[in-house]
This record gives C-alpha cells, sequence and structure tokens, in this order.
C-alpha cells in the first residue's frame, strides 16, 4: 500500500504547477495534490454501498500541517419536525425547512476538527454539515435556529448519511484517514446503500496553525447501469409513459395470477 501510495504521489507531483496557483482575491492555494481510487461508481441491482477511496500528498515536504478531507454529496431540500405534546399524545408539528442542505457529508482528519481549526474557520469553509444548512423558513416563535440545524445532522447522522472519523481506522472499522511518512495520506469514506445516487465532491484541506494553506476539489460520479438506469431515465424523463406501463403492468400481473388461480 505504501508503495502504491508512493507512485501516486509522484505521479501528481508530476502533473502538479511548479508554484502554487490562487484564487483570484483569495490566499488560499489550489495546489495540494490529491486524487480518488475511482471517479465514477456504477450502482446495479445488488448495489449495496460502496467505499471511496481519497489520496494524496502534503506538498510541504516537511509534512507541516493537518490534513483534513470532506465528502460532500449533492444538496437537497429538507424538513425538520418539532414533537409536541397535543391531548396527551406526540405529535410532529412546526415543520422548518431547509432550502439545500447535503445529502451527504463525511468529514476526515488526522486529529480532532476542533484542534485544527477555528469555529468561524469550520463554518466559513463548511467542514460542517451544518454551516451548509440554508434555512428557507422561519423558526417557532422562541425557537433556535442553531437547534433545528443540530437536529438535521443528528437525524442524518443516525441514517448513516454525515460521518466523522478523526483518527486512523481502527480494527474493523475501515473508515478513517492515515498518514504515512513523506506527508503521503489516504482517507477512506463508507458510502451506505441508502445515499443518493448523484455528483459527489471529495475536498482536500491542508491546515497550519489553524490556517487553511492550500485545497484541491476532485469530482465523483455515482451513477446508476443496467436496467435500473433504462426505469430510472424512464421515471424521469418520459413520466406520462413510465405511469402507461406500470398499470399495463399491473393489469397484465393482474390477469396472469388470475387465470394462475382460476378454479376448475
Amino acid at each position: 500500500m505504501k508503495r502504491l501510495l508512493a507512485t501516486l504521489a509522484l505521479v501528481m507531483f508530476a502533473g502538479a504547477p511548479a508554484s502554487a496557483q490562487q484564487q483570484p482575491g483569495s490566499d488560499v492555494a489550489d495546489d495540494l495534490p490529491a486524487g480518488v481510487a475511482e471517479e465514477q461508481i456504477t450502482v446495479s441491482s445488488t448495489y449495496g454501498g460502496s467505499f471511496i477511496t481519497v489520496f494524496g500528498v502534503n506538498p510541504d515536504r516537511r509534512g507541516r500541517g493537518d490534513i483534513v478531507v470532506v465528502l460532500r454529496g449533492p444538496n437537497e431540500p429538507a424538513t425538520v419536525l418539532q414533537k409536541r405534546r397535543a391531548f396527551g399524545l406526540w405529535v410532529n408539528g412546526d415543520p422548518v425547512r431547509f432550502s439545500e442542505a447535503p445529502a451527504f457529508f463525511a468529514v476526515l482528519s488526522n486529529r480532532p476538527l476542533r484542534d485544527i481549526a477555528s469555529p468561524e474557520s469550520i463554518w466559513r469553509y463548511q467542514l460542517d454539515p451544518a454551516a451548509s444548512a440554508q434555512l428557507a423558513s422561519a423558526v417557532p416563535a422562541g425557537g433556535d435556529p442553531s437547534a433545528y440545524r443540530a437536529a438535521l445532522v443528528r437525524l442524518r447522522y443516525e441514517q448513516g448519511l454525515y460521518q466523522w472519523y478523526s483518527r486512523r481506522p481502527q480494527e474493523g472499522v475501515r473508515g478513517g484517514l492515515t498518514a504515512y511518512q513523506g506527508g503521503l495520506f489516504r482517507a477512506v469514506v463508507r458510502l451506505p446503500a441508502n445515499a443518493p445516487i448523484a455528483q459527489y465532491h471529495a475536498d482536500t484541506y491542508l491546515f497550519r496553525d489553524g490556517r487553511l494553506i492550500s485545497r484541491q476539489r476532485i469530482p465523483i460520479v455515482i451513477s446508476r447501469v443496467g436496467v435500473e438506469r433504462t426505469i430510472h431515465d424512464l421515471a424521469t424523463n418520459v413520466s406520462w409513459l413510465y405511469g402507461i406501463v406500470t398499470v399495463l403492468l399491473a393489469l397484465l400481473a393482474g390477469w396472469g395470477a388470475a387465470v394462475v388461480f382460476r378454479r376448475p
């Protein structure tokens, strides 16, 4: 594994620019050499989730700084309901809507994120999914917007859609970030089967003394293949035809069952 990472690092260094490139108006360079093992993942009927591996190397020759890797899924609307007691029963009410929130979010670091960056930097660079959740409606009177953001994060964490790793992979646990000598690093994220099929982004960051020094973004495409893709494309692009086909198949199945189980 170390030889593989070293080879990949040499390839990335060979293709990297000689000097750090910066975005206009930014003091953060985009020269952090990084890549993913698979930039496209296919989903079939037997899909049960997958693992995404991000590898790279610290451009600082002395290996100074901390590495943070964030895997982000597409943004989508979300709604959080607050439970309240009414007539002796617990019911859902007071919905708070978000115009967008990450459908999947995983952050990996070589040590706890709060020891790497300040709360302001974590919020600014959206290293926490709550920072990406945009409210679309007002919270109930006396409510705290941060409490609803925290509730959204907690619910998706319980579903396995939000993940945090702040140490090397433990025995029996594949996910986590591993740093090697020479500045090489490897981050492994488990993508559960209930994660959306869409385009993701793997963002790598290099922090030093609490300041962001360099970063890189890598797109990852997760797509359907086979009959699942055909059905999805039909339902999405030609919904009226998909509805007709579904009704016809239901009628055919009902007729077939009537014939098979017809009494003599």
